[in-house]
This record gives C-alpha cells, sequence and structure tokens, in this order.
C-alpha cells in the first residue's frame, strides 16, 4: 500500500509533465467508494474545454500479470456500478505487452515513465514509446532465481495442493526460511494467497507469464560442435546406441527435447544440458565431435539454473529430456520457431496442469 501512495503522490506532483494539454485539468480525490466495498485506489476528475470526466484509477506496483488482471477486473466492477466512470491503471512502467493488455480490455492507462492511453468523447491522448524509469531494485533472490524456481516448478505441477512450509521446503529440498522469504514475495506478487498457515498457488497461467518475460536462455553457457551426420535424427540414433554412464547427468531441451516428447518443430541443431563440464568429453570422444565456433549442430549447454534445470526430467527411450516447463522456458523466445514449438507444448502438455 505503500508503494501504492508514493506512485499516487508522483503522479500528482508530475501530472503536467505527464499530460501536457493545454487547458485539461486534473483533481484528484483518495478514498472515494464507488458503491459500498467498492473503492478505487484514486479518482481522477478530468475537465477539458467544456468536457468533464471522472477516471477510476487502480494503481500497480508490483510487475505482476496477476496483479494487473485483479486490478483490470476490479476497474470493470467499478464501471458496472457507474457507467459514468472511465477506467484507468497506473504505474511506473507498463511493458507494450501489458499496454495493450490494458487497451484490449477496454481500459487506458498512464506511467510515470511517459506512456499514456485516454479516450473519451473528443478527447484523444496517446504517448507510447517511453523506456522504463523505474527499474525494480532486486532485493536478494527474484521469485524466478535458480533455486527459487523449484518452488515454482513443484507448485505448478499441482496447483490445487496446499502447501506448508515445511512440507514444502522438504519436498524441493531447500530450507524451510528459504521458503518463507519466498512466500512472502510470492504473496506481494499476488501468486499465492494463504489458507490455515497453508500456501495456496493461484492464476499459474500468470506465474508463467511473467517467467517467461524474464527468462533468458543466452544466460546458459553454450559448448558447440559438429557431429557428422545428415541431420538431427541420425545424431539422436548415435547418441541411443552409446552406454551412457548412469552418474553422467545430462538431458536434451530446446528442440531436440521438444521433438522427443511432442515432435512439431523443424530444427538442425541439438541442445543437451549437462552438470558437468568435464562429461562433455566423454560425449565428445563417443561420438567424434569437433568443436566449432560456426557450423555447429550439437550444443552444450552448461546451465544457469544449475539446481533447477534438471527438476522433474523426463526418460524418453534410453533419452533424458527437461521437463515440460523447462522446454516451455527455453522455446518461448527462442528465435527459430521456438515460440510455435513451446505454445505446442502448452496446449498438449502443461494446460491439463492449469485448467480445472
Amino acid at each position: 500500500m505503500k508503494k501504492e501512495l508514493e506512485i499516487i503522490k508522483e503522479l500528482k506532483q508530475r501530472a503536467n509533465e505527464l499530460l501536457p494539454i493545454k487547458d485539461l485539468n486534473v483533481k484528484f480525490e483518495i478514498g472515494k467508494p464507488v458503491k459500498k466495498d467498492l473503492m478505487p485506489d484514486l479518482i481522477m476528475h478530468v475537465s477539458y474545454k467544456g468536457i468533464k470526466f471522472d477516471m477510476a484509477g487502480e494503481v500497480i506496483s508490483q510487475q505482476s500479470s496477476s496483479i494487473l488482471k485483479a486490478k483490470i477486473s476490479a476497474l470493470k466492477s467499478y464501471v458496472v456500478y457507474d457507467r459514468n466512470l472511465v477506467p484507468i491503471i497506473i504505474a511506473e512502467y507498463l511493458s507494450p505487452e501489458r499496454r495493450e493488455q490494458c487497451q484490449n480490455e477496454g481500459v487506458y492507462y498512464l506511467d510515470l515513465s511517459g506512456n499514456i492511453f485516454i479516450k473519451y468523447e473528443s478527447i484523444y491522448i496517446e504517448r507510447i514509446g517511453f523506456s522504463n524509469r523505474h527499474p525494480e531494485k532486486r532485493k536478494g533472490r527474484g521469485v524466478f532465481s535458480d533455486k527459487a524456481s523449484l518452488i515454482l516448478r513443484a507448485a505448478l505441477k499441482d496447483v490445487k495442493r496446499q502447501w506448508g512450509v515445511r512440507e514444502f521446503a522438504g519436498s524441493v529440498s531447500l530450507n524451510p526460511g528459504f521458503i518463507s522469504r519466498l512466500s512472502e514475495e510470492l504473496e506481494k506478487r499476488n501468486y499465492i494467497s494463504r489458507k490455515d498457515s497453508k500456501l495456496i498457488f493461484k492464476d499459474p497461467e500468470s506465474i508463467l507469464e511473467d517467467w517467461v518475460r524474464e527468462y533468458d536462455y543466452k544466460k546458459n553457457k553454450e559448448i558447440r560442435f559438429f557431429c557428422m551426420a545428415k541431420g538431427p535424427d541420425e545424431i539422436l540414433d548415435k547418441i541411443k546406441k552409446l552406454k551412457i554412464p548412469e552418474n553422467l547427468v545430462y538431458a536434451f531441451g530446446f528442440h531436440s527435447g521438444a521433438n522427443l516428447i511432442s515432435p512439431y518443430a523443424v530444427y538442425n541443431e541439438l541442445h543437451m544440458y549437462i552438470q558437468d563440464e568435464n562429461d562433455i568429453r566423454w560425449f565428445a570422444d563417443n561420438l567424434n565431435l569437433r568443436q566449432v565456433d560456426e557450423g555447429a549442430n550439437m550444443i552444450f549447454l552448461m546451465p544457469y539454473y544449475k539446481h533447477s534445470v534438471f527438476y522433474d526430467i523426463q526418460q524418453i527411450g534410453s533419452l533424458k529430456v527437461v521437463s515440460d516447463l523447462q522446454l516451455y522456458l527455453d522455446l518461448y523466445k527462442y528465435p527459430i520457431r521456438g515460440l510455435e514449438q513451446a505454445e505446442y507444448i502448452y496446449e498438449k502438455r502443461l494446460k491439463k496442469y492449469f485448467k480445472d
């Protein structure tokens, strides 16, 4: 709540700068209910050349898709009870995707970085393209960091389950104190609620939406090789014939992993996560691989998700593949048909866990 009040305070102080339109006047009112138990964060009384209208504003202080959806839903409920109200989302910064989401829902927006869209009668205000002037200051580990992501990976497998902190800690081998600290941040983002000291995860699709926005597959360290073969399938056939040591930890990811479990897109490179960089030499020797800078068709990845990338790996025949969730993260922003394959995995594999 404190952060929301700070945003409102800055909005009031910079109103003329953020709305640089001659003869446009805005007065702010906080704490005015639309109806009993329905009260926006603020009301903006707007007047311009004889045109007067009131805007119901909801303030977003967290970069969370779940919170944005909840705020948009609240604005729509205000408009139901007072058709004269114009709904608007206010934030420090709204990404192009979130601005588009607001417009698709019939909600206007204004952020403290300068982006704004308001349309009422003959008034049309649109200013976009301003970068984030208020980047989040990270304190400690984020909810999508390596170890923290173990919590989300476990929860998203069973979204209906209610978790105790110690129960959660035992299931993912993390300290209960770490779970408690992360749960506070998860609650701020509206990802979880509490019931009888249990953690209940909600709106998993919003969690996944925020996660892919923050995830960067380029943080993995690549070691690139060339294998003499006609294509990926021939390389896979060679790997299937190997007797891979049981203590060698690996898993296929990206397109090669996706095509082993749910084939869809054509691809030319195999990506394999490997836990110990020394084990790459085992594959290189047994497959007669040649390390190259260009023209690689087999890419080993030293994961930046060192603790979590191998969570819930899948055994497909004689080969190991990362989880469906990890495949989705890997592929969503991958430039060559990655989004198509990611969406296919979501529809065929992940969606069933998120829907009732």
